[in-house]
């Protein structure tokens, strides 16, 4: 199973810069119902050009955002069957 760290960090980041979803709008060229989706999880597979452009606006490091994609969770291992 895996977790999706990116939309509270995109967030919490949006949030800590004093941003609205319409300004991260206008400047990313994500629409807003974009960006929300992508803040609630409601998007799984992100788009890396999305995720450059919100790096770069928010100033996160790029190669931690996208690490921060396909984070396993910690049981993932010891709850799969051998094969």
């Amino acid at each position: 199973m895996f977790i999706n760290k990116i939309g509270n960090l995109l967030k919490q980041e949006r949030i800590k810069r004093k941003m609205s979803l319409r300004t991260l709008s206008e400047l990313s060229s994500i629409s807003i119902s974009t960006l929300s989706k992508l803040e609630n999880d409601k998007i799984k597979n992100v788009n890396s050009v999305f995720l450059y452009r919100l790096s770069k606006i928010l100033k996160i490091d790029y190669e931690y955002l996208t690490r921060q994609r396909w984070d396993i969770l910690p049981t993932f291992l010891y709850e799969r069957k051998p094969s």
